[in-house]
């Protein structure tokens, strides 16, 4: 007898062969047979971020397997995944920055109960930024669902009491499917603004992961426009969310 898993592979050469095989993926109706390409997607981006929670792997390793495996993964269905398509219909955006969306993974077979990354999607309007910030002892990874930005990267070279000392890294156009990561180490500073009229951010977050980093894992807002020293570092003063937002958003 023909097993479940011929008969569809057969009915899936045909449909490519009749050309029908686009109309049935736009309408979902076999869904069930891609699930579990973004259910392993997902189950590698948990044992990714356990790794460099566990300390099997360092920061800068993780941050280039993960953009490694944000440029593997299948959009569509990340962002059926995460019911995109809902969530721009049912947003309420901001005035100032961004909106900050949370997201259920509970339907993805043979992931763990309890994770070890945070995860959000941000959504914005035209003009509209994930604000210029810093972080302490944390991991985090970007991936543009929907919309174009403007993505800027610096590294932190020098952290004082009222600000960083900072080097630019990446200043870019961001599209979608494209991806960018910080760490304690490396572009740790960065700033995402919305070109299109909406825009939508995958992200993921890894707290604590940095044993010899004693601070808290929250955000330092800063002001990326400082004055720039001989070297060319620029003096990014540290902020409040308030007046990054005021500023920035």
């Amino acid at each position: 007898m023909e097993t479940r898993r011929s008969f569809n592979r057969k009915m899936l050469g045909s449909l490519l062969a009749y050309g029908l095989l686009e109309t049935l993926y736009e309408r979902h109706l076999f869904a069930d047979e891609v699930k579990p390409i973004i259910d392993r997607w997902m189950i590698e981006l948990a044992d990714l971020c356990k790794d460099v929670k566990d300390q099997k792997i360092k920061d800068i390793d993780f941050q280039s397997k993960l953009e490694e495996l944000y440029k593997k993964v299948d959009l569509p269905q990340l962002l059926k995944l995460v019911d995109l398509d809902k969530v721009a219909k049912d947003v309420k955006y901001p005035e100032l920055g961004a909106a900050n969306l949370g997201m259920d993974l509970s339907k993805v077979e043979g992931l763990p109960q309890k994770l070890v990354f945070g995860k959000q999607i941000f959504a914005m309007k035209k003009g509209r930024s994930v604000v210029p910030h810093g972080h302490d002892n944390m991991c985090t990874g970007f991936i543009i669902l929907r919309g174009d930005f403007i993505g800027k990267h610096y590294d932190r070279i020098e952290d004082n009491t009222d600000h960083y000392l900072i080097k630019p890294t990446i200043d870019r156009k961001f599209k979608p499917g494209e991806c960018s990561t910080i760490s304690d180490h490396k572009d740790n500073v960065h700033w995402f603004k919305a070109e299109s009229d909406t825009g939508f951010i995958f992200n993921i977050h890894v707290i604590g992961y940095n044993p010899e980093n004693k601070k808290t894992s929250t955000r330092v807002y800063v002001d990326p426009e400082g004055e720039k020293t001989k070297d060319g570092l620029i003096v990014a003063k540290k902020i409040s969310s308030a007046e990054c937002h005021k500023k920035y958003g």
